[in-house]
């Protein structure tokens, strides 16, 4: 494989991204290595791809062919479990795994060991996208096409559902990521910050991107946000106050990114683009790509696990790429 170590550079377009300053590079082991796990066998479109950290697996769901798949990011095997055709969001806490189908207007409960459905939900709009809550006992669903977040809390063993209130949205959300209390989602080439506690806005900040897209990421560690554009694989890096920092692309169209928060690393790609940047990131925001990996050109969702890899959807081949980032964690 190829790597290329050359930095980014910004190229034009309607962002309005800030420089992206320095950070240093860290020491590698070796070189980025690219593995395909094959999951449906032929070409399908995934609009979500999570590690659920309290099951420990990658949970995939593309769109469409009525299955989703729990997969082991050590092993890299996968276990299918059969969903509805609509089913395109999910994510797990320790014992079950909660899905969207956008087809139903429902949140689906899976028992995680058996695959079998637990319980399921009307929510009466259109859901996109689906989170446990830190601690659980509570998802979070986005509505877009309500300008609002839906709280559907979560009780017994099996799991019931029940959905207890609603967040209203400047916008309609895009992506929803969770740090340090609060719940991060875009709008409109805006960052909206969520506290949990209250479910009330607390922050709606620019970006410098012309549009939103993917999940916003965080790093608690350094009070960081980052928000991804709509158009060049853009990326726009936030203090936890709301101040642009700095900015980047990585070239493409629409944004697609994940973090690894321990490192410190974002995992930056446009969709459609043929490289994935992985990209070193300083406390105070300065970046400096590491490496640029090659990749399968059409993938619209991203993941990092806890062992130091980072997920890629494959629309070509309807499974996921695997990618080991062997770089040392930023300082």
């Amino acid at each position: 494989m190829r790597i290329s170590l050359l930095v980014l550079a910004l190229a034009g377009c309607s962002n309005s991204l800030k420089d992206p300053g320095q950070c240093p590079v860290p020491a590698a082991t070796g070189e980025p290595v690219a593995a395909l796990v094959p999951l449906v066998g032929q070409p399908a479109y995934f609009d979500d791809l999570h590690y659920a950290p309290a099951l420990g697996k990658v949970l995939a769901a593309p769109e469409g062919v009525a299955r989703m798949y729990v997969v082991d990011p050590e092993t890299m095997t996968a276990t299918m479990i059969t969903t509805s055709a609509g089913t395109a969001s999910a994510d797990a806490d320790a014992r079950t795994i909660f899905t969207v189908d956008r087809s139903n207007d429902q949140v689906t409960a899976y028992d995680a060991t058996t695959g079998e459905k637990v319980a399921s939900l009307r929510l009466g709009a259109n859901p996109d996208y689906v989170r446990v809550v830190p601690g659980g006992g509570e998802l979070w669903v986005t509505v877009p096409g309500q300008d609002r977040i839906d709280v559907i809390a979560v009780t017994g063993a099996p799991a019931t559902l029940a959905r207890v209130g609603s967040i209203e949205i400047p916008g309609a959300p895009e992506g929803l990521t969770f740090g340090n209390g609060r719940g991060y989602t875009q709008a409109g080439g805006r960052v909206i910050a969520v506290d949990i506690a209250r479910r009330l806005v607390v922050g709606e900040w620019n970006t410098g991107c012309d549009a939103s897209h993917g999940f916003a990421q965080v790093d608690d560690g350094y009070g960081l946000v980052f928000a991804g554009c709509k158009s060049a694989g853009g990326a726009a890096v936030l203090s936890r106050e709301g101040k642009e920092l700095t900015g980047i692309e990585a070239g493409g169209t629409e944004t697609v990114l994940a973090y690894d928060s321990t490192r410190h690393h974002l995992h930056l790609r446009g969709d459609p683009g043929s490289t994935l940047s992985m990209i070193a990131v300083c406390a105070d925001g300065g970046m400096s790509v590491m490496a640029e990996v090659p990749i399968p050109n059409e993938g619209h969702a991203a993941t990092t696990d806890a062992r130091g890899n980072v997920w890629l959807a494959d629309a070509t081949t309807g499974g996921l790429v695997r990618i080991t980032d062997p770089f040392a964690s930023t300082e």
